[in-house]
């Protein structure tokens, strides 16, 4: 027979925050996950939702109450611990932007633990944005299950990665 915390609804609703999570605290959460929450989800004080952060698993929280422009949220359970991720990157020449974002998308749900853009000599884009590209992990990560954000790296050339990988002509 299962325990009764163990039977509860796990909410539908996960979160990524940069603040430590454990028992007790209180976290005002951001302009946005307020707004996500409050006006797109219509969830109502007393709601449950997950957080994690990539570093202390995953929690349960209840929404405590909504502000102009914050969310405030008390961390109740931990529901999952933190699993070391595979060091596994993905080195990769940046493409038009829907595909790009698609890539890093799924390259975050397969469990990715760093993307790195580099310039070859034959990548039709000039700039990478990494804000855009670090928020698609984001949205990935909350969405996968994952329990953490692949590292984004700044675009380099691609003759600085050797090492990585080694791509002279032969």
């Amino acid at each position: 027979m299962l325990s009764s915390s163990l039977m509860r609804a796990k909410p539908e609703t996960r979160l990524f925050v940069e603040a430590g999570l454990d028992v007790g605290r209180m976290l005002d959460l951001s302009a946005d996950h307020a707004h996500y929450l409050k006006t797109v989800l219509r969830l109502a004080p007393g709601a449950q939702v997950a957080l994690f952060n990539g570093r202390d698993g995953e929690w349960l929280a209840r929404i405590e109450g909504f502000s102009r422009g914050s969310c405030a949220v008390r961390v109740e359970t931990q529901s999952r611990l933190q699993t070391k991720d595979p060091d596994l990157w993905l080195v990769f020449a940046p493409i038009k932007r829907a595909r790009i974002d698609f890539l890093v998308e799924k390259a975050t749900e397969l469990g990715v633990g760093a993307l790195y853009p580099v310039m070859t000599r034959h990548t039709m884009v000039e700039r990478v944005n990494l804000a855009r590209l670090g928020a698609n992990a984001v949205e990935a990560a909350e969405q996968s299950g994952r329990l953490s954000v692949p590292h984004i790296h700044a675009p380099q050339p691609l003759d600085r990665r050797r090492g990585v990988c080694d791509n002279r002509e032969r």
